[in-house]
């Protein structure tokens, strides 16, 4: 295959985070075909230019790279089983954060249909893949990744080759798991001045001129000092991704005592309701007590 068709991209999944950089990859000069179950998010890339696909098949088939941005590994597999047949001689880059273990085995499963398949879960939320400055966390042959870097140049700032595929996956853990950890010391931290009686603008002020601060709490502090937390990246995703690094260190056989941690309160603020605040949200919970 040259390099020239990889600027012919198959698209499936138009949520928060796929929406904007179709519309990069779009602006970008590069031809995309897409698909989502729900047709209506479809109607904005489509006045741009892209062609809207009726099913997953008929996308396969038209496109020889396809990328997915979904939800979680079972809506990765049930799209590919639902496309085998059609897999042979195309390559699949899996954007949707799943684990490495589940990664390797969606790599199985395309190259036992005669496809490729590599890795390529970004970090960041809306507003990096509105503005094209995410990090792209690839994992697979470089023989893959050197003909797909003009698209991946227009969705991020810069892209880490790690390996082969499970290395991209395991990078997205460790750097979700981080933010993870950063979004529940932050809350316990603001909590705890509450509990002192400190004014919170005093607080934020001291946290952002300290070794403490950084482009997180920047970017979240107006979101603690006014304890509303519309998302930019979901609570519920954030857990998700803290249950499958917990699962993966299990596997292995490791333990690593604060990612167990925040997931465990990760997951008790999604089940007490919080799941669609932002990542940060989890204060609300924490709060509770």
């Amino acid at each position: 295959m040259s390099a020239e068709t990889y600027t012919q991209i198959g698209w499936i999944g138009l949520g928060q985070m796929g929406l904007p950089m179709v519309t990069r990859l779009l602006d970008g000069g590069i031809e995309v075909g897409v698909y989502n179950r729900s047709l209506g998010k479809t109607a904005p890339i489509s006045a741009k230019g892209a062609k809207v696909y009726g099913s997953t098949a008929e996308l396969v088939r038209a496109c020889p790279v396809i990328f997915l941005m979904v939800s979680d590994y079972a809506a990765v597999c049930d799209i590919l089983n639902g496309v085998r047949d059609g897999l042979a001689g195309k390559i699949i880059v899996n954007m949707s954060t799943i684990s490495p273990t589940e990664n390797l085995a969606v790599k199985a499963l395309v190259e036992a249909a005669g496809g490729q398949f590599a890795e390529a879960p970004v970090s960041g939320s809306v507003g990096p893949a509105t503005n094209g400055t995410l990090l792209v966390l690839f994992g697979g042959d470089e023989a893959v990744l050197n003909p797909l870097q003009k698209a991946f140049s227009l969705v991020g700032k810069k892209t880490f080759h790690f390996g082969e595929v499970g290395k991209g996956s395991g990078a997205k853990l460790v750097l979700n798991s981080l933010l993870g950890i950063f979004g529940e010391a932050y809350s316990e931290a603001m909590l705890m001045a509450r509990q002192f009686g400190i004014d919170t603008d005093t607080i934020v002020e001291a946290i952002g001129g300290s070794a403490m601060d950084s482009p997180m709490f920047q970017t979240k502090k107006s979101l603690w000092a006014n304890r509303e937390f519309p998302p930019a990246f979901a609570l519920k995703h954030a857990s998700k991704d803290l249950n499958l690094a917990v699962k993966e260190l299990e596997q292995a056989g490791n333990a690593l005592p604060a990612v167990e941690t925040v997931a465990a309160s990760y997951r008790k603020a999604v089940e007490a309701g919080y799941g669609e605040q932002d990542v940060s949200g989890v204060y609300l919970k924490l709060s509770e007590r």
